[in-house]
């Protein structure tokens, strides 16, 4: 097996340099940035960098497929300017909880202060992030969704962003943290059709404590997602796309969920009309665990999709693709019976409705077998929906809503049935105090429920912050 996977892997990156060095494509426009600290529930959870984010960026991890979403053609920012080269941001946050540790009994409640500066900037200047780079730990390749590409006309994009996580916690003063996310984007744009780009982003961070064994330590991370990407125009209505990803995690104290994943991704579209993409996609992905205490879990995985990205009018736009996924474990253990290969359906539908300039609602639904987060389960099935609903209200208020329902099924290995329900919702509300200062008081409310009664927990959370950008 690790024969064929250095076959694998060379023979993609053999392939991804043909086709750097052959085509040309139309230009990208990567969508709006969401920094999501890889928590098993990503969708609506904005949590550590995802709720101290610059304004101009999305508060979730859904990205708008709508054209008007994408910054594109917005050419003043605050100061009259094209967009600005250097956006200097800081976020003030003070939470609440009634259960820090999210356990099912004797819980603990806590504040928690959060200082959160940072800075990006953009060549050419932009006033938006031009990239959505939302890693997600437990996904194999380290993205629970397609990466977001849109047309684009700057002949090069270049973008950094460095930002820091301060929590200080009243509980348990061994609590605080500080993490902190560092991510690029350069993309380049050929006049002839070929676009190349490269993709990275190194996260020092930590799930949340509703992650790993209830009431234990935090599970803290370091990890590294590239990608390089090229893609070919090769007519009118047909183009190709290449992706070559690399995926490093590495745990502090869960070393059984420390791998790399290497995954080759090759997409082939039809332009049935400006409006209307069908393509068809295939993925291999192959996971190796680190630690010796996760090998027994290294697998290879294939992905085979059809879809369709519609942009049926001005206010609707759907992305949607369905397929076969299967994961072939290298060793499924004595006599083949205790780590099980999986086959079976693996879904993405992507919904934006925008039902007037002020009001805008999305849905996600998605279907994957990923990767373990539980030392006595080789995987889980996970099938979700997440809500979402942005209102603007007046000039200086606005509103939001994120509902988030997931199913974990896992894959276990001892006698015991682990079938987690979690339901998430985020009302919130926002005000415009300046151009440069936004604050928003926002309620939190999440429970799991689970046939393992020990990982069951309910927490509500408040939230008051304030965020100074330029």
């Amino acid at each position: 097996m690790k024969t064929l996977r250095g076959i694998f892997l060379y023979s993609g990156v053999a392939v991804f340099c043909v086709v750097v060095l052959s085509g040309n494509v139309q230009a990208m426009q990567i969508d709006k940035l969401a920094v999501v600290a890889a928590n098993d529930l990503q969708p609506a959870v904005v949590d550590s960098m995802g709720q101290d984010m610059p304004m101009g960026q999305s508060a979730t991890g859904q990205v708008s497929l709508l054209p008007e979403d994408s910054g594109v053609g917005k050419a003043d920012n605050l100061f009259g300017e094209k967009g600005g080269y250097f956006h200097p941001y800081i976020t003030l946050e003070e939470a609440y909880t009634d259960n820090v540790f999210d356990v099912r009994s004797n819980r603990t409640s806590s504040s928690r202060t959060t200082v959160s500066p940072g800075i990006w900037l953009a060549v050419p200047g932009k006033k938006e992030v031009p990239v959505a780079i939302t890693p997600h730990n437990t996904s194999p390749g380290g993205l629970q969704y397609q990466f977001k590409d849109h047309e684009g006309t700057d002949r090069i994009q270049a973008y950094a962003l460095g930002g820091l996580d301060f929590k200080y916690y009243s509980a348990n003063s061994d609590l605080n943290t500080t993490s902190g996310v560092l991510e690029g984007l350069f993309r380049y744009n050929m006049r002839g059709g070929l676009s190349l780009q490269l993709v990275d982003r190194y996260t020092h961070g930590e799930d949340g404590f509703n992650s790993g064994v209830p009431g234990a330590v935090q599970a803290k991370y370091n990890s590294n997602f590239a990608l390089a990407t090229a893609d070919w125009k090769i007519t009118e209505k047909f183009r190709t796309k290449l992706e070559y990803s690399n995926f490093w995690l590495d745990y502090d104290d869960y070393a059984f969920r420390s791998r790399v994943d290497n995954g080759i991704d090759l997409y082939a579209y039809y332009v049935y009309s400006p409006k209307t993409s069908f393509f068809l996609e295939d993925k291999l992905v192959d996971v190796h665990y680190s630690d010796t205490s996760g090998s027994a879990n290294d697998n290879t995985q294939n992905f085979v999709y059809a879809g369709i990205k519609w942009d049926t009018t001005e206010k609707v736009a759907i992305l949607a693709k369905t397929g076969l996924q299967t994961r072939d474990f290298d060793d499924n253990g004595p006599f083949g019976n205790v780590r099980k290969d999986y086959k079976g359906l693996a879904a993405d539908l992507q919904v934006v409705y925008r039902a007037t300039v002020k009001t805008k609602f999305t849905l996600d639904l998605y279907r994957t077998d990923e990767e373990t987060d539980y030392t006595s389960a080789s995987g889980k099935l996970v099938t979700g929906a997440t809500f979402g609903y942005r209102q603007k209200y007046t000039d200086k208020i606005s509103g939001s809503l994120d509902v988030t329902y997931e199913n974990a099924d896992y894959a276990q290995l001892i006698a015991q049935k682990r079938d987690d329900d979690r339901l998430f919702i985020r009302p919130a509300v926002q005000y415009l105090f300046r151009e440069w200062l936004i604050g928003e008081i926002a309620y939190e409310f999440d429970k799991r429920y689970s046939s393992y009664d020990v990982f069951d927990y309910q927490s509500n959370t408040i939230l008051l912050n304030l965020k100074f950008a330029l």
